[in-house]
């Protein structure tokens, strides 16, 4: 069972940049106005890893000892003698976001009208990620047939830790990926405001489909 929440962080992202000694600046030879894509890149480029998206999974860890196919809970009479079982809810969460730092001028393209600026990422990857080790007690669910003892404390984080590792080897990005693009989009967008350019619309493309 598996329960997909997103969250976006348009508030935290929104940088407040100073760019008026544009030192970042590619291609600037010393008494040369910098290019408006190179301005636009030093911006954007403030922040090396940009977070556009969080995804929280929920999911069940399951420890039977019995091979069963089945984790049965409601019928103990059934368990063979010395048997174990456990279910613990793991929350883990992955930010899902882009690594700025290889964007060169040749990633940002502004129309010889300059009403569009277009901006070609990278594949979008997991920026950070990590599940909640503190679990309720309450929630946690340790029983045991015969005379073992019930799932110990430091199993219980064992599991969790497994969980989270299988977790992290699902991909979620064809889930997510517009709502990551998109955000990132609103990011981009008030950059290129802040620098002046109120009705220029920014448009983002993965560098992958804007090549093909």
């Amino acid at each position: 069972m598996r329960q997909l929440h997103i969250i976006t962080y348009l508030g935290v992202l929104m940088m407040v940049l100073s760019l008026t000694a544009c030192s970042g600046c590619e291609g600037k030879e010393e008494g040369e106005v910098p290019k408006m894509e190179s301005v636009i890149l030093s911006g954007i480029k403030q922040k090396a890893d940009l977070v556009t998206t969080e995804v929280r999974v929920r999911k069940l860890a399951i420890y039977d000892s019995s091979k069963h196919e089945k984790f049965e809970l409601k019928d103990p009479s059934t368990w063979k003698y010395g048997e174990r079982k456990c279910i613990v809810p793991v929350d883990v969460t992955i930010k899902y976001g882009y690594d700025l730092r290889g964007l060169t001028t040749d990633d940002v393209k502004l129309t010889d009208d300059s009403t569009a600026v277009v901006i070609l990422l990278p594949e979008a990857k997991v920026i950070d990620s990590g599940y909640e080790a503190k679990v309720d007690e309450k929630s946690v669910v340790r029983m045991s047939s015969g005379l073992r003892d019930k799932i110990s404390h430091e199993e219980v984080d064992r599991l969790m830790e497994k969980t989270y590792r299988a977790v992290m080897e699902e991909d979620f990005t064809e889930i997510v990926g517009k709502d990551i693009e998109h955000n990132a989009q609103v990011v981009f967008a008030s950059i290129v405001k802040s620098l002046g350019m109120e009705n220029v619309e920014v448009i983002v493309h993965r560098k992958e489909e804007w090549r093909q």
